[in-house]
C-alpha cells in the first residue's frame, strides 16, 4: 500500500510553487499580490470541493482561510481573468497526478494498462452556444461534452477533453494520441469506428467493445459474408465466439463473443428500443428486435489472455467510469454551474475539474478488490477535511499529518457495504481468479 508521504510533496508542490509559476507565465499574475497564483487556485479548488455549488460568497470565505482578504467583486474580476491560468493548471494536473500502484488482480495486470473512455454533456448557458453548440431540438442551445478516460488498472483519470455538445463520439480520438502497447481500450457503442479498432491493433494494443450489428462481417476462413441474425439463430449455445472478418473493406480479423441475455433482460431491451423509436417518430425493425436475445462483444485480445466469461466479465468494469461521471455530477456538481459569463463558468468548470482529479489521486492507492472503497463516501470524508487540508498546505509535514488521517478515514469510514446477495465487479474477478488457482 502506498505511503501518504509520497503524495504529500506532489500535492504542496503543485497548489505553491507550480501554480505560482504558471500564474505568471501564463500572465494572470503580473505584480506582487495576496492572491497569488497559489492562493487562487487553492481557494477555488477546495471551496469547491467544500461546496460544490459555492457561491461567490463562499469562496470569499475559503479564500479567508488562507489568510487572504478579498471582497466578492474583487474575485469575481480574478476569477473573469483566470481562464488561461485554470486551464494550464488542469493540464498540469491530469499528466501529475497519476498513480503507480496496480489493482491486485491478475487478470487486469496481463495489460499495460486498461483505458475506458465515455463522455458526458453538461449543459451551458447561451452564450457559450458559438464555442460549444448544443444538440439542437428541446436540448440547450449550448452544451459541453466531457470526454474522460479512465485508466482503471491504477485507478487515476488519464485524460479529459472538452468537445461541443453536438460532437459525436464516434469521432472521439483524442484517447488514441499515445497509445501504449499491451494496453486494453474499452469503449462501449457510441466509440464504434473500425479504423480506430485497426489503430489500436497495429500499435499492439488490445480492443473490446459492443458489436455494432449494422456493421458487415465475414467468414474468417472462407471469407463467405455472414448474415448475423442467421448466423446468430444457427448457434444453440447460450454462449459461443467465433474468429470472424469485420467491416466491407476493413477485414478486420476478431474473435465475436456471443452471450444470449436472459428473457426478462431481452423484454427490458426491447422496452427501451421502442420508446427510443417512438421519441424519434420510427418503428423498430423485427430484426433489431430479435437481435437485442444477445450481447455481442468483439476483441482481438487472444484467447490465451481471456477465455470467453474472462471476456464477457472485463466488459463489466466499463462501469466504473459511469460510476465516475455519477460521482462528478452528484458530489461535485460539475452539471451545475454558476454564472452567466464564459469565463466565469470555464473558470469554476476546471477548477472543479482539478479538484475531481486530486481527490481520485488520493483515493486510488487505497482500492482493494476485496474490501472496496466507496468513492462518494470517501469524497464525503475529503470534503470534511478540506478547512485542515487548506491551513496545511503550505507546511509539508502537517500536510502529511492531515492526509494520513485522511487515509485512516477511508479505510475505517469509507468501505463499501458487504453485499449479500451479488458481488461486485472486482469481487467476481477474484473469485474467478480464485478458481482457476
Amino acid at each position: 500500500m502506498t505511503d501518504i508521504s509520497t503524495l504529500a510533496p506532489t500535492i504542496q508542490t503543485f497548489f505553491n510553487q507550480t501554480a505560482n509559476q504558471v500564474a505568471r507565465t501564463t500572465g494572470f499574475v503580473e505584480r506582487t499580490s495576496k492572491l497569488t497564483g497559489a492562493m487562487f487556485l487553492q481557494t477555488l479548488t477546495f471551496g469547491f470541493i467544500n461546496d460544490p455549488e459555492a457561491s461567490l460568497s463562499g469562496l470569499v470565505e475559503t479564500s479567508q482561510d488562507l489568510n487572504v482578504a478579498i471582497t466578492k467583486q474583487g474575485l469575481q474580476t480574478r476569477i473573469l481573468a483566470a481562464v488561461p491560468f485554470l486551464k494550464a493548471m488542469f493540464q498540469r494536473g491530469q499528466l501529475l497526478f497519476r498513480n503507480a500502484l496496480p489493482l491486485d488482480l491478475k487478470l487486469l495486470q496481463q495489460f499495460t494498462a486498461i483505458f475506458i473512455t465515455d463522455g458526458s454533456t453538461v449543459a451551458l448557458p447561451d452564450v457559450l452556444k458559438d464555442e460549444f453548440p448544443g444538440c439542437g431540438g428541446d436540448g440547450p442551445a449550448a452544451a459541453l461534452k466531457i470526454q474522460l478516460t479512465f485508466e482503471l488498472l491504477r485507478g487515476s483519470i488519464a485524460g479529459i477533453d472538452f468537445q461541443s455538445g453536438r460532437s459525436p463520439d464516434q469521432s472521439y480520438a483524442g484517447d488514441l494520441e499515445t497509445i501504449l502497447p499491451g494496453a486494453l481500450y474499452l469503449t462501449d457503442l457510441g466509440y464504434f469506428a473500425l479504423a480506430r479498432f485497426r489503430t489500436i491493433d497495429e500499435h499492439k494494443a488490445y480492443f473490446l467493445t459492443r458489436f455494432d450489428t449494422k456493421t458487415a462481417m465475414f467468414d474468417a476462413a472462407t471469407g463467405a459474408p455472414l448474415d448475423l441474425l442467421a448466423w446468430l439463430r444457427a448457434h444453440p449455445e447460450s454462449r459461443f465466439e467465433q474468429s470472424v472478418l469485420v467491416g466491407s473493406q476493413a477485414r478486420l480479423r476478431c474473435r465475436m463473443i456471443v452471450v444470449r441475455v436472459p428473457q426478462e433482460v431481452a423484454d427490458q431491451r426491447r422496452r427501451r428500443a421502442h420508446e427510443t423509436a417512438r421519441r424519434k417518430g420510427r418503428t423498430p425493425s423485427e430484426r433489431h428486435l430479435e437481435l437485442m436475445n444477445w450481447s455481442i462483444f468483439i476483441t482481438n485480445d487472444p484467447a490465451l489472455m481471456l477465455s470467453l466469461e474472462q471476456v464477457v466479465l472485463l466488459y463489466s468494469v466499463r462501469w466504473q467510469i459511469e460510476l465516475l461521471f455519477k460521482l462528478c455530477k452528484s458530489e461535485c456538481a460539475l452539471d451545475r454551474v454558476a454564472g452567466r459569463r464564459r469565463e466565469r463558468v470555464l473558470s469554476e468548470l476546471y477548477a472543479k475539474l482539478i479538484g475531481i482529479v486530486v481527490m481520485q489521486f488520493l483515493l486510488a492507492p487505497y482500492r482493494d478488490p476485496e474490501h472496496e472503497l466507496s468513492t462518494v463516501r470517501s469524497v464525503r470524508i475529503i470534503q470534511h477535511h478540506v478547512t485542515r487540508l487548506i491551513t496545511t498546505m503550505g507546511n509539508l509535514d502537517q500536510l502529511i499529518e492531515t492526509l494520513r488521517n485522511l487515509v485512516t478515514r477511508f479505510l475505517k469510514n469509507g468501505r463499501m457495504d458487504k453485499r449479500q446477495k451479488r458481488l461486485t465487479t472486482y469481487q467476481q474477478i477474484h473469485a474467478m481468479e480464485q478458481s482457476l488457482a
